[in-house]
């Protein structure tokens, strides 16, 4: 997608710009930078170019890229290129923009075609900069992207309504080098909307039944984004693996979002949807390392369907999900770092009543948190890694610390922290350090499952002897504390008394 996508990046360049330098920019150095930029990336680019004495016009402009067995051409009318007195040069586009998916659906059949169709109210792109050092700049009051025909194939194609509308766009995009042997080309931008939306509505060919609708907006769009641009025959020749020098990362926070989807049909159908009030995508890739960074706020959660005996109902406060991990063999350990919280999560009183009808356990909100660091040597390269031919583990861990340890449910709440260290060749991993834990409100949870039924009387009893001889009372009422001691030897104790 990565390549087919430069059919809309040359369009506008959209998602493009930079603020303006006063530096020559002229027209016909652009339109060869974007061809070149568009054999980089495994497509044509053609057009009939016509000077004029403010700069160029590119007339019946055409992208075309092909891989396998499917074609992307996209169409414009007219790209006029007008340069300005300060050195930095318009662009403005045809109202329309066409793009039509061409594919294969079997041996015999004609090609399937999938057309989608762009359309902008006051778009606005800027460029400046010299050779090598090229900056855009974009904004436009609306993108609009719809459905066109859709042809071919063998058979009557489905009916699709489609409609995506971005509102209040402002970007810019900066390109630097040109490519040329030793000369990397990378790129960064930064990018805002003020509100994305998106419709569809997909019915079968005739003589099927079933019906799916799907509804999406988003606000407070905000982004950056950097890496380098790599040539097709580049990414041909490392062909499943990560070419040297690849790099790619980007952050995206929006202030809310709402999606809807439901598939109505005879036989069965069901409805999600979706909302929160904020979070932010992030994430950092290369051939040596990869992370994410995923995180929401005040997220809601609904599921009905025809087989569900109840509606799942469940909202969480917040979430984060945070990881990064080494890619590459070092001779060194590499850090390692991960990240889960969910907290606040409630649930409606209907699913509480499928396993606990008596109200027997409180219905306190949930979390769940777990954060760690640790060190792995990394033995061979993961993303070259053939897990049929592996004969042995790829990496050792060497450390972990446990830095925050929750789960609370049901009025009760298990907190600790660990630290532990990990010896070279072990074919299992035998921890050495200690672990301290805490937990406030397990006899009052105990109770209360035996109360309700949901725990015999006799496990119950088990379970309570089982905590009292391996941990100390804490400081508060209904609290045990216990510290878990890994010895060198293997051994493994809980306040001092043997478990192994």
């Amino acid at each position: 997608m990565q390549r087919i996508s430069f059919g809309l990046s040359t369009l506008a360049l959209l998602v493009a710009g930079a603020l303006p330098a006063a530096s020559d920019t002229l027209a016909a150095e652009i339109w060869e930078e974007w061809q070149a930029q568009a054999t980089l990336s495994g497509q044509t680019v053609t057009a009939t170019a016509t000077p004029t004495d403010t700069g160029l016009v590119l007339t019946n402009f055409t992208t075309t890229f092909e891989e396998e067995d499917v074609m992307v051409q996209g169409i414009m009318d007219r790209i006029e290129m007008v340069e300005n007195a300060d050195g930095t040069l318009s662009v403005a586009f045809s109202d329309l923009y066409s793009m039509v998916i061409s594919f294969e659906v079997g041996v015999n059949d004609p090609r399937a075609n999938i057309e989608l169709l762009m359309e902008h109210e006051n778009l606005d792109v800027t460029v400046s900069g010299d050779a090598g050092a090229r900056s855009y700049v974009y904004t436009a009051d609306r993108i609009l992207v719809t459905d066109g025909r859709i042809w071919g194939g063998d058979g009557p194609p489905p009916t699709i309504d489609l409609e995506m509308e971005m509102t209040g766009l402002a970007s810019t995009y900066d390109i630097t080098g040109t490519g040329a042997e030793g000369d990397v080309m990378r790129f960064s931008s930064t990018g805002s909307a003020e509100q994305f939306s998106m419709v569809l509505d997909v019915l079968p060919p005739p003589g099927e039944e079933g019906r799916l609708k799907a509804g999406m907006t988003a606000t407070g769009i905000e982004g950056t984004s950097a890496g380098t641009i790599l040539s097709l025959a580049t990414l041909n020749q490392f062909e499943g693996q990560v070419p040297p020098g690849l790099e790619l990362s980007g952050t995206t926070s929006y202030g809310g979002v709402a999606f809807e989807m439901a598939f109505e049909d005879p036989s069965e159908n069901f409805a999600v949807a979706y909302s929160n009030d904020g979070g932010r995508i992030g994430f950092d890739f290369s051939e040596t390392s990869l992370s994410y960074d995923i995180a929401a706020t005040g997220m809601r959660t609904r599921i009905s369907a025809a087989d569900l005996p109840v509606p799942i109902d469940v909202s969480v406060g917040s979430s984060e999900l945070q990881f990064s991990v080494p890619l590459a063999a070092d001779d060194a350990p590499q850090d390692v770092t991960a990240r889960i919280a969910y907290q606040d999560m409630t649930m409606s009183d209907a699913i509480w009543g499928m396993f606990d009808p008596g109200g027997a356990i409180p219905r306190d909100p949930a979390s769940v948190i777990l954060d760690a660091t640790g060190q792995v040597l990394v033995l061979v390269d993961l993303l070259g890694l053939d897990p049929e031919t592996m004969a042995a583990p790829p990496g050792e861990l060497r450390a972990l610390t446990v830095n925050e340890m929750r789960v609370a449910v049901g009025g009760a709440e298990l907190t600790g922290t660990a630290d532990m260290t990990f010896a070279p060749n072990q074919p299992m991993p035998m921890p050495v350090g200690s672990a301290d834990l805490q937990l406030s409100g397990g006899n009052a949870l105990l109770d209360a499952l035996i109360a309700g039924g949901l725990v015999p009387a006799e496990q119950g009893a088990f379970v309570r002897g089982a905590a009292n001889a391996f941990a100390r009372p804490g400081a508060t009422p209904d609290t045990l504390e216990s510290t878990i001691e890994f010895g060198a030897d293997g051994s493994i104790t809980a306040n001092g008394l043997p478990l192994q």
